[in-house]
């Protein structure tokens, strides 16, 4: 393509410059041509697609690049597009995430339900067969158990599972079922011997079908004799001792066991539950043959059938014509065996007695000191320290102790056993004016029929050994 001659002219006059600088001179910087619109056709040229030729002479601009707002434009428009579908792309994912957890957190809570409810029906029934197992146990090892007596009547003839069934309504056993299972394992041979029986839980279930299966009239025999004025705590020693019953037995069934249908002096007791042991004064002093392993409750009526047979018609005339009852006769009978030496003192020792009870205003207590002995000998070591105890403590020493400001009168029960002389001092006491009585270390007793003569008499016994 041939040169333009203007391009030769300046060519030619830049190559003939001086080549000493020429001073400087302020050049001012020329202003930028106005800005021209471009007409369609030149709009055209620029924004096709295939670039002018190097040199062209058309007069228009040029771009190598589209215009930056335009790039930075279809960019963003790209990265919007971009992002919005990477968003999408990463909200799902998330959601997906979220189910997936959200899915797993129900299956293990679904199995922690599970496992919660299996444990629990695990435990409930662990509990329930615990229970039942504690009570089988106890049915027959007699663990934490009752000791009160019951009484149960025996047939002839009768079955096992019979009389596990009246134990089980005695509530002496709790599971009859596994009783009657046990036993029909480990029962000995042999046949009920019909009677009475004098049971407690504590005897076990083999032992209480043993019991009831051995004759003990085949048995061994012994014979004991019981003094007269000792209390019932030490017969129930004796007995045990000598291994006739238990003393836990033997008290047990005074206490529990109702005798009152079948002897009218028992039924006649008043305020029995206010008394130590009921039937103190009652269990007659003498001499007994007993069969070695006896039920307590045959053994307590030896004693109560000897006592029926001693209390005579001359008894029940004398007590009557002294407006006294059984009752009142045995207690005195028991103060007065507490307090005599011996027999011949008893008849003068029973007359200062009813001479204080016939002057209440003047003598309102008795005073006698075998009844504070039997407070503090008797009831008081069959105690514990319990807050119970010490109440019942307190009510027995205002119930049984002459000398407390609150026992008036006789006490409400017998405080020993007295034998035939202490009863009959106590429905024949001598006729004297005595009203005081004292003893001296030997047995000798001093009486007065006033209290300065009773203190005087203090000084003459006080000298004796």
């Amino acid at each position: 393509m041939a040169r333009d001659n203007g391009y030769d002219d300046l060519l030619s006059r830049f190559e003939k410059k001086e080549t000493k600088p020429a001073p400087k001179a302020e050049v001012k910087k020329p202003s930028p041509p106005p800005a021209r619109t471009l007409k369609k056709d030149e709009f055209e040229d620029i924004s096709s697609d295939s670039a002018a030729p190097k040199g062209s002479k058309k007069g228009g601009v040029y771009f190598s690049n589209p215009p930056r707002t335009i790039k930075r434009q279809a960019e963003r428009e790209q990265g919007i597009a971009i992002n919005g579908e990477t968003k999408r792309r990463v909200n799902k994912r998330s959601q997906a995430l979220k189910e997936n957890a959200q899915a797993k957190t129900n299956k293990k809570n679904e199995k922690l339900k599970t496992l919660g409810i299996m444990l629990a029906i695990i435990i409930g029934v662990s509990t329930i067969l615990c229970v039942y197992g504690i009570g089988c146990i106890n049915d027959v090892l007699a663990i934490n158990v009752d000791d009160t007596s019951v009484e149960v009547y025996v047939e002839k003839g009768m079955t096992d599972s019979e009389v596990i069934d009246i134990l089980h309504d005695k509530d002496l056993i709790n599971n009859k079922l596994f009783c009657k299972l046990f036993i029909k394992f480990f029962d000995k041979d042999g046949d009920y011997i019909s009677g009475t029986y004098t049971l407690t839980s504590g005897l076990g279930v083999e032992k209480m079908i043993s019991t009831m299966k051995t004759d003990y009239r085949n048995s061994e025999t012994i014979t004991l004799t019981f003094p007269e004025g000792w209390t019932i705590t030490q017969i129930a020693e004796k007995l045990e001792l000598n291994e006739v019953c238990t003393a836990s037995s033997f008290i047990s069934t005074l206490q529990s066991v109702d005798f009152s249908e079948e002897y009218a002096f028992v039924k006649s007791i008043p305020d029995k539950e206010a008394r130590y042991h009921m039937l103190e004064g009652y269990i007659y002093p003498d001499t007994y043959e007993f069969y070695i392993g006896e039920n307590a409750s045959s053994v307590v009526r030896r004693f109560l059938d000897n006592f029926e047979s001693k209390w005579t018609e001359e008894y029940a005339a004398q007590a009557k014509k002294r407006g006294l009852s059984i009752d009142e006769v045995i207690v005195m009978a028991s103060i007065i065996q507490g307090e005599a030496a011996n027999k011949g003192q008893m008849a003068k020792i029973s007359s200062v007695l009813y001479n204080r009870l016939d002057k209440p205003n003047a003598f309102p207590l008795l005073q006698c000191d075998s009844t504070e002995d039997y407070l503090l000998k008797t009831i008081k070591p069959g105690l514990t320290s319990s807050v119970q105890d010490t109440q019942k403590y307190l009510e027995y020493r205002d119930s049984y102790d002459t000398y407390s400001e609150a026992c008036k009168g006789l006490p409400v029960g017998a405080i020993c056993n007295p034998g035939n002389d202490a009863i009959y001092a106590a429905l024949f006491p001598a006729d004297t004016n005595y009203l005081y009585f004292r003893h001296d270390v030997e047995g000798g007793v001093y009486y007065a029929s006033s209290f300065a003569e009773h203190e005087a008499n203090g000084k003459i016994a006080a000298k004796v050994g």
